[in-house]
């Protein structure tokens, strides 16, 4: 996979209860697609190398953008509020 651009394109809460993970789904640059499944406490560097283990884009070339937002490496997933959540 090319271009080191991908976009969120949302998560799916599909848990019964108290474990915070979700289905996210990643669109890259070049259109290929897949989903991860990753925790809402996760940072977003480490959200970018569970990524970087399903594509050839390390995690530091990676830019992950959520609507219309760049995520921040430092922030967790949960940071973002019901927005991910939500879809």
């Amino acid at each position: 996979m090319g271009g080191g651009n991908g976009d969120v394109e949302g998560g799916s809460n599909d848990t019964d209860g108290g474990d915070d993970e979700v289905n996210v789904n990643i669109r890259c640059s070049n259109g290929s697609k897949f989903t991860v499944k990753i925790s809402l406490s996760s940072t977003v560097d480490s959200f970018k190398q569970l990524i970087a283990n399903q594509c050839d884009v390390p995690s530091d070339q990676q830019r992950l953008i959520y609507k219309g937002r760049i995520l921040k490496d430092d922030q967790t997933l949960q940071s973002y509020g019901n927005k991910i959540r939500s879809q």
